[in-house]
């Protein structure tokens, strides 16, 4: 039961999280058949066809016992519902699409919820008071993303990524010339189509009053604006040959609009709706214009302008702002105590645990733009365990004053080895392994420590109970064990192909490095010396891997005789910060020169990785351990791999490889077959367990 019921509440996330792909390749499709030039209401009239053809049985078949009779009010209600939302609001879009790119036309989208609410505003449909913290929320939502829409339409801004573009002829320069000149008129019809589509929003929600069949109403809404695209196409194009479709682009393009756009994507949308409410589905628009902007660069290869990305973070930022107003004003009824409790116990931990992958990617990039410039490993562990202490020490000793267990010998050598085997082999090897390789490969390998975890846990062979704290079996013929099993192989065979398949670069970046960093590091990927280094590298994060999941194991033990986290990581810090000078002068000692810090980056890498990783990031993790657990925290690590791919193409500018993509995506499937395997199992000890207190409880209560 408790299975399930975490399934049920996952189940409108992962709706919606389809629901965004299907969006996003719809605008890539749609982007591309323009391009091929065809017509836009040509496109209008055979999307919607499909659709009613899709749409119609299942509206015909669930709701005809419960559809109302169709009255000429709701006629008309649909005739404009039609007009609105399907045909002026798609043909505004496509204009928009065909003049601009598809990233940009698709965080025009996150403009309708604040348009909806100005509107709604304006006609006294929605209230708004200033004085309340929702009201000012509301407003300053919509001031900000009005910001984003003008820094969008008007600042370009230099180019983030290079694409590479063949030559092209004068006539081809006109072109892009007048292209560039349309950019304004796209942006005014992208403006348009937010506008059709709040107005259209507020008349669904009277139509939806009066027709509340919502299938049939939508099937019937697809049939109108299918005959309005008719209509006006061939009043405009009385050439025949413009309905003939020929292109696989423009045929695959009305197919899967028609069907997976509005359709399967009508369906998921109204079912997340009714179970999670629109609040909970506008906060995952924003998810749609980064699948989109993945397209635009990988497959339709746009480039990525500073204006776009500055306007579009002021865009969701005030997107985010406004739908937390709505939310708030939705929650008044309800006591100022359970909203705060809900608050915390549904996004609080992912919140924490999104700001860690977050500190996490930009310590890994910062470390390996430090090593890149020269910086000593033992170096960078020593400072770093130093600001660590410094950070922590005065956190654990006034949080666990009262509770701080005695400091005997027995834990003193389990420090010792935690400070040596965590952070300073552990550091050591991750840094190898980082300047060997690129930043997103060292991520990657992350993902692979509940897989290594579970091995070494077997190895060892010690079993799972609900009461002690050891760590795993293995039931074979049971589903968990067996998603253990396909999952650790499937996660090994990616770190396999991640080694010793690179693949074809499926980014052209250029790197902008100085002689020394060159010589040191830069383009040391080419050749055999470089794949030497690159096996080198992949070993010692192989090696990381290892010492962190034997590192675990030791920390389960020692937290079992002194409870006290915060002292246990500060004395650990501190061990560790003893631990890696000492070694750093025993193997540096003809150059005092090492030790001092250079560059900004050296000062920034050392101050962020000791106080913000170390320190806050722990806290963070800390947290979410305790609040939700460690399945919950361990299925975040992905986010951080993604995070730092980002950071390593656009500031570190490296290339990326296709064998990185393809066996990331085998570590990332493994990793969560894994974790959803140790998670039934809980779920299963848990359960049986249940039956067995309650006996011993009968028992005692006889005996008494």
């Amino acid at each position: 039961m408790w299975g399930m019921a975490r399934i049920d509440e996952w189940k409108p996330v992962i709706a919606m999280l389809v629901f965004d792909l299907i969006s996003a390749v719809t605008t890539a499709l749609i982007k591309k058949a323009l391009q091929e030039g065809l017509d836009r209401l040509v496109l209008i009239t055979l999307r919607q066809l499909v659709a009613t053809v899709c749409l119609a049985p299942i509206a015909y078949f669930k709701e005809r016992s419960t559809r109302p009779k169709l009255a000429l009010e709701i006629f008309v209600y649909l005739f404009f519902s039609a007009a609105f939302g399907a045909a002026l609001s798609q043909y505004t879009f496509f204009y928009g699409l065909q003049y601009t790119t598809a990233t940009f036309a698709i965080t025009f989208t996150n403009m309708a919820p604040v348009l909806t609410f100005l509107i709604a505003v304006l006609l006294r449909v929605e209230s708004l008071n200033m004085k309340n913290k929702a009201g000012a929320a509301k407003i300053a939502g919509t001031l900000m993303s009005f910001a984003g829409v003008m820094l969008l339409t008007l600042y370009k801004g230099v180019a983030l990524t290079h694409q590479i573009e063949p030559s092209m002829s004068p006539a081809h320069h006109a072109a892009a010339e007048s292209s560039k000149k349309s950019w304004t008129l796209g942006t005014i019809a992208l403006l348009a189509n937010c506008l059709c589509f709040s107005f259209w929003l507020l008349l669904q929600s009277r139509l939806t009053k009066k027709y509340p069949a919502l299938y049939s109403s939508t099937a019937y809404m697809f049939l109108i604006s299918s005959l309005q695209g008719g209509g006006l196409t061939a009043a405009i194009q009385r050439r025949a040959s413009v309905w003939i479709v020929t292109r696989p682009v423009e045929i695959v393009t009305v197919v899967y609009t028609g069907v997976m756009g509005s359709g399967v994507g009508y369906v998921l949308m109204t079912w997340c709706v009714e179970k999670r409410g629109p609040v909970f589905t506008s906060s995952f628009i924003p998810i749609i214009q980064i699948m989109v902007a993945m397209i635009d660069f990988f497959f339709l290869h746009e480039n990525i302008y500073l204006g776009s990305v500055l306007g579009s973070i002021l865009m969701i930022l005030g997107l985010y702002i406004l739908l937390w107003g709505k939310k708030r004003d939705a929650s008044e009824a309800s006591s100022a105590k359970e909203e705060e409790e809900d608050k915390e116990k549904q996004w609080m931990p992912t919140a924490a645990m999104v700001a860690t992958n977050v500190v996490i990617a930009i310590m890994t990039a910062l470390i390996k733009q430090a090593l890149n410039q020269g910086m000593n490993r033992l170096v960078l562990i020593t400072f770093r365990q130093m600001a660590a202490t410094v950070f922590l020490g005065p956190i654990a000793y006034f949080k666990e004053r009262k509770m701080r267990p005695k400091f005997t010998a027995e834990i003193f050598v389990y420090m010792f080895l935690s400070g040596i085997l965590g952070p300073v082999l552990l550091q050591y090897t991750l840094f190898v392994g980082l300047d060997y390789t690129t930043a997103t490969f060292a991520a990657t390998f992350s993902n692979m420590l509940p897989v290594v975890t579970f091995l070494i846990s077997l190895a060892f062979r010690l079993k799972t109970t609900i009461i002690s704290f050891r760590i795993e079996a293995l039931e074979v013929r049971s589903k968990s064990g067996s998603a253990k099993i396909s999952g650790t192989l499937i996660s090994l065979g990616g770190a396999m192909m991640l080694t010793f398949y690179k693949g074809s670069a499926l980014t052209h970046s250029t790197s902008s490095m100085s002689p020394a960093a060159s010589s040191s590091g830069g383009h040391r990927q080419d050749g055999e010396y470089g794949t030497v280094r690159w096996v080198l590298g992949s070993v010692s994060m192989l090696a990381n891997v290892v010492g962190f999941s034997l590192w675990l194991l030791l920390q389960r033990k020692l937290t079992s005789k002194y409870p006290a986290v915060y002292s246990a990581t500060a004395f650990m810090s501190l061990f560790s910060f003893i631990q890696a000078g000492a070694l750093a002068l025993s193997i540096q000692r003809s150059s005092i020169a090492v030790w001092a810090l250079k560059g900004t980056i050296e000062i920034v890498t050392v101050v962020y990785c000791g106080v913000v990783a170390s320190g806050i990031g722990y806290l963070l993790l800390t947290y979410c351990v305790e609040k939700r657990g460690p399945v919950f925290t361990a299925a975040f690590s992905p986010l951080s791999q993604i995070f730092v791919a980002g950071i390593d193409l656009f500031i570190l500018h490296e290339p990326l490889y296709l064998g990185s993509v393809l066996g990331s995506a085998l570590v990332i499937l493994g990793l969560y077959i894994v974790l959803w395997g140790k998670r039934e199992e809980a779920a299963k000890a848990v359960a049986s367990a249940k039956p067995v207190q309650a006996a011993e409880v009968v028992e005692q209560q006889e005996k008494v």
